[in-house]
């Protein structure tokens, strides 16, 4: 039997490498995530991988991701740091905006019963500085999730992935 992989952020950049690798490998079911699947771009995604299943979820909002991982297997994510939202909340002042997302990924992840994520995730600037940089915090909020999906390694296998360090 295939496994069921979700792709969280199926439209941006890894998610959509990671949507174009899994579906030319072939063996995988695919259910790829977005905010919107009805925009223009998903559509255009969805015409191009006609057996992928489109849902929409949302990193902000932990039951449309629990929904979305329903009978999944694997989830692949990345959370959006440069999404307009988690921009604003930081620019007034919540520096973990990126890692309530990604907590909210994997709350939702174990409490659907997913067994495995991949995560993207950054090494944190402020450890490998010496404390010199503590605010770059698109490495902070990533690195902070890696922590947490460390922390429930008894209910959740975490694999991760560093891309363009």
């Amino acid at each position: 039997m295939s496994k069921l992989v979700a792709i969280v952020g199926a439209t941006g950049l890894q998610g959509g490498s990671v949507l174009k690798t899994l579906y030319a490998a072939g063996g995988y079911k695919i259910r790829a995530l977005s905010r919107n699947p009805e925009s223009d771009f998903a559509k255009s995604l969805a015409t191009k991988y006609p057996d992928v299943e489109w849902v929409q979820a949302d990193l902000n909002d932990a039951s449309s991701l629990c929904k979305a991982f329903t009978g999944v297997d694997v989830v692949f994510a990345v959370p959006d740091f440069y999404q307009k939202d988690t921009l604003e909340k930081v620019s007034a002042g919540d520096k973990d905006a990126e890692f309530t997302q990604g907590k909210n990924i994997v709350d939702a992840a174990i409490d659907a019963g997913v067994k495995s994520i991949i995560y993207s995730s950054l090494d944190s600037m402020k450890q490998l500085s010496g404390g010199k940089y503590p605010d770059i915090l698109h490495f902070e909020g990533k690195h902070k999730v890696e922590e947490y999906i460390l922390s429930k390694s008894d209910k959740i296998k975490g694999y991760f992935i560093y891309l363009g360090v």
